[in-house]
């Protein structure tokens, strides 16, 4: 049975390498922390979710990103974007919701890591205060699986 296991993850292993790594999860920092999450749909356009926290705020955004690349390793990506959040800031408390949307360059090394930099202005509905500027600029760290 150990052999059937050993077997069975050394070709898993061996397909998700041939194949590339789909998905990316790691963490961007920014004015609190996320946990992000990306999904490649095509070699040229994925999903990217993120749960994120600030002292008095949290959020779950959105975004569709289309990928150019420039060298082996190195792109950059634009796209739409929303997110839904809470926030309790200056004796205000509510829900919004945003739109808006992402831009920024990542770089992949040979081994499964990815950093990029980004900037997400997003205008919020439902609250006084949105993130259109530079407070949305953030570096993530992932792990390509």
């Amino acid at each position: 049975m150990k052999k059937i296991i050993s077997i069975f993850m050394i070709s898993l292993c061996t397909i998700s390498f041939a194949f590339g790594q789909k998905n990316a999860l790691g963490l961007r920092f920014t004015g609190g922390t996320e946990v992000s999450y990306q999904r490649e749909l095509s070699s040229y356009n994925r999903l990217e979710f993120d749960l994120g926290w600030t002292w008095n705020t949290s959020a779950l955004s959105g975004f569709y990103q289309w990928d150019y690349h420039i060298t082996n390793g190195l792109k950059w990506y634009i796209g739409p974007g929303a997110s839904l959040g809470i926030y309790s800031k200056d004796n205000h408390s509510g829900a919004d919701i945003g739109v808006g949307g992402i831009v920024g360059m990542e770089y992949n090394f040979d081994i499964p890591l990815q950093v990029s930099l980004d900037w997400r202005p997003i205008i919020n509905f439902g609250t006084y205060d949105s993130q259109f500027g530079s407070t949305n600029v953030g570096l993530s760290v992932r792990y390509r699986f």
